[in-house]
């Protein structure tokens, strides 16, 4: 997640492209409840015994996201764009024009990876996990509650 303590350069006001802490408020409460839904979830596969080893974290980085990446085993990529768009959001009271980044209907694209490592498919896998990686283990942080 994009890490709400600092600013942001999207989503952006459209008047002046500044940061908007209330929007960072508003979207870090959107982002938090959504992947919390998605650790439960996660962890109850494991409870239920139906994927045998199960582990789900969540971190912050300093940036904000420009496209949704899920990596799968190893093995699967899905990969979309979000666009950005013009959204009036309700922010102190007052309805204020954003340039957002319009995730919600992502179209994402599958890639697997194969058993040739230097197939396009399994580059394509081994490159976003290494994108991942490398923010993972670098610039990431535990999120502060």
């Amino acid at each position: 997640m994009p890490n709400p303590a600092v600013p942001w350069s999207l989503p952006a006001t459209v008047e002046g492209l500044a940061d908007s802490p209330a929007f960072r408020e508003r979207a870090t409460g959107i982002m938090r409840r959504h992947t919390e839904a998605i650790v439960e979830a996660t962890n109850e596969l494991g409870e239920l015994g139906l994927v045998e080893n199960v582990q789900a974290e969540i971190r912050v980085a300093p940036a904000v996201p420009l496209f949704k990446l899920y990596l799968i085993n190893g093995t699967d990529a899905f990969f979309g764009l979000y666009p950005v768009q013009e959204h009036t959001v309700k922010l102190d009271g007052e309805q204020v024009p954003m340039w957002d980044l319009m995730g919600k209907d992502t179209v994402l694209f599958h890639h697997a990876g194969d058993a040739d490592p230097d197939s396009m498919a399994s580059q394509y896998v081994a490159q976003c996990r290494l994108w991942f990686e490398s923010h993972w283990t670098t610039v990431a942080r535990e999120p502060h509650r």
